[in-house]
């Protein structure tokens, strides 16, 4: 499949799981994409997006705007729950025009623990290799956000790196944070690794 289908299928219905949309974000979501980026561990999570609705706007203005192959630029994409039709948190891809990129995701607190973030980077990752010809796909994090390499490895993805003090301080005087990075491959992926209902 080509970039530009690949987009059309995303500007289209999106990425559909047994629970969720990943799509586009509109317009109409800004109450639930403004609940979700003011809980304090996710705002951490997405220091990119603004929090007041006009220029929030103009962030899902622009995020509309760019392809999801743009190279070195971070493209959000929404996790819509379809039993409530409400946009519980984000996922988010960042290609190096080579078919390698970098995947992320953030959820509100209140819908964590609902195996909602491995289920959403699980439909991502598969959209990835089936429809769009990427070779690798990684994703990284603190070491002491357990959950979140947690979900790295339920999809099944290797630990290729542990980083040592490689993430500045949260605040001054604090020490220096490890980090880890996992990734995978198209030929190692297997479209049944999701187990449902995990966190």
């Amino acid at each position: 499949m080509s970039d530009t289908e690949c987009d059309q299928k995303l500007n289209g219905r999106g990425i559909e799981t047994p629970r969720l949309r990943i799509r586009r974000f509109s317009h109409a979501d800004l109450h639930d994409l403004q609940a979700v980026i003011s809980d304090p561990s996710a705002a951490v999570e997405t220091t990119n997006i603004p929090h007041d609705p006009e220029n929030l706007a103009r962030y899902i203005d622009r995020q509309n705007g760019l392809r999801l192959f743009e190279p070195k630029t971070c493209i959000d994409l929404a996790v819509e729950r379809k039993e409530d039709g409400r946009v519980i948190g984000l996922v988010s891809l960042v290609s190096d025009g080579n078919r390698q990129g970098e995947i992320g995701w953030a959820l509100g607190n209140d819908d964590r623990g609902r195996g909602y973030a491995t289920e959403a980077a699980h439909a991502l990752i598969s959209y990835l290799f089936s429809f769009c010809g990427y070779h690798r796909v990684f994703a990284g994090t603190v070491l002491t956000n357990t959950a979140s390499w947690g979900v790295m490895e339920r999809l099944g993805m290797r630990k290729e790196a542990h980083f040592i003090q490689a993430h500045p301080p949260h605040e001054p005087g604090d020490p220096w944070i490890d980090t880890v990075r996992y990734a995978v491959l198209a030929d190692e992926w297997s479209g049944e690794r999701l187990v449902k209902g995990k966190p």
